[in-house]
């Protein structure tokens, strides 16, 4: 799978120490791979094991305190618009409209649009996320799943490189969860982005992933690994009874690794 693409980001012996009451917290430990150009690359892990100051290091929010990462073969050196990074919490302003919230990356541009140019590409996004018809709501007036939406699309119209998702779809019900991973799928797959996505949900994991890195408990990377289930995974495709037999056993698979990690008892895969 790895065969022929591009590396877009290189993380090369990176650790992060955190110092807290006069002792040392080590979030990373010593984690080296590659990100490849527009791969949906999924990090899983215990809780703690240092997943969100990964992408926080990747977003340049933060620095290694040890190592490197290149992004284009140039060091992080803080953040920039050729990344976008999407939160657990939604990140709207509650004052301004959802069309407003999508004009928002483009006040911070470095070259400065137009307002009829902005306003359309704002449009284009929200249309794409499934948000024309509420273009005038306040964030105070969407569901969860809008909310989610409208943040996304935030995102996208200042056509970041990399999506950096930080546990984006926890607090959804499963139903919406569902439909954001179709929306996210199909998105990714028209936008040519790469996504670096945290998730804490095996399932979730498993259908979005190109390749899954799997975290353990002192922060250090224990496993890569390659998803080879065919796309689409998600909707009727889902249902198939070879497709499910697979989808299980590679969930299963993940699961033992983290499993070893933490001492458990792993599962016999069939």
């Amino acid at each position: 799978m790895t065969s022929g693409r591009q590396v877009l980001i290189s993380v090369q012996h990176v650790s992060k120490t955190y110092k807290k009451g006069g002792r040392e917290f080590h979030a990373l430990r010593d984690c080296t791979f590659d990100i490849l150009k527009n791969e949906f690359l999924v990090v899983v892990g215990p809780t703690g094991c240092g997943k969100s100051t990964l992408l926080n290091l990747l977003a340049g929010i933060e620095f290694p305190t040890s190592g490197s990462i290149l992004l284009n073969g140039a060091p992080v050196t803080g953040p920039g618009a050729d990344r976008g990074m999407i939160f657990q919490d939604y990140a709207l302003l509650p004052w301004r409209s959802v069309l407003k919230n999508a004009e928002l990356g483009f006040e911070f541009m470095k070259k400065p649009m137009k307002g009829d140019q902005i306003k359309a590409e704002a449009m284009r996004y929200l249309e794409m996320v499934g948000l024309g018809y509420a273009v005038n709501k306040h964030p105070g007036e969407l569901s969860g799943g809008m909310k989610r939406r409208a943040s996304l699309a935030m995102i996208l119209a200042i056509k970041p490189v990399i999506l950096l998702m930080d546990g984006a779809f926890n607090a959804l019900d499963s139903k919406t969860k569902m439909t954001m991973h179709q929306e996210i799928t199909r998105i990714w797959e028209t936008e040519k982005n790469t996504v670096v996505f945290v998730t804490s949900d095996l399932d979730e994991a498993v259908k979005l992933a190109d390749r899954i890195i799997v975290l353990n408990k002192d922060g250090a990377l224990e496993a890569i690994l390659v998803n080879e289930l065919p796309r689409p995974r998600l909707g009727s495709a889902a249902r198939d009874p070879d497709f499910h037999h697979r989808f299980i056993a590679f969930r299963e698979t993940v699961m033992n690794v983290i499993k070893k990690d933490a001492g458990l008892r792993t599962c016999a895969i069939s």
